[in-house]
């Protein structure tokens, strides 16, 4: 009984692997953003809307960006700071 269990779960995931291309190309590009998000973070001290002793700098807006990769063209919103001094 649980091998068929583990043998529908293996045959769900190879059908949406397969049919859904975009799949790996979203995982990448999700991860991708929140990696910049943990970094802006990081760099101006404080999360977006807290207010913190540490804070060093302010968050202001995001540029689009396209990012070529072997998944396909990621489309990624990377987080500003006032004084222009974030870079990823």
């Amino acid at each position: 009984m649980a091998d068929h269990h583990r043998r529908a779960d293996k045959e769900l995931v190879q059908q949406i692997l397969l049919d859904d291309p975009e799949f790996l190309r979203r995982i990448v590009e999700r991860m991708l953003q929140q990696l910049l998000e943990a970094e802006s973070t990081e760099h101006v001290g404080a999360a977006p809307y807290k207010r913190t002793q540490n804070r060093k700098g302010h968050r202001n807006g995001y540029n689009p960006r396209k990012l070529k990769t072997r998944v396909g063209t990621l489309d990624l919103l990377v987080p500003q700071d006032r004084e222009g001094a974030f870079s990823t």
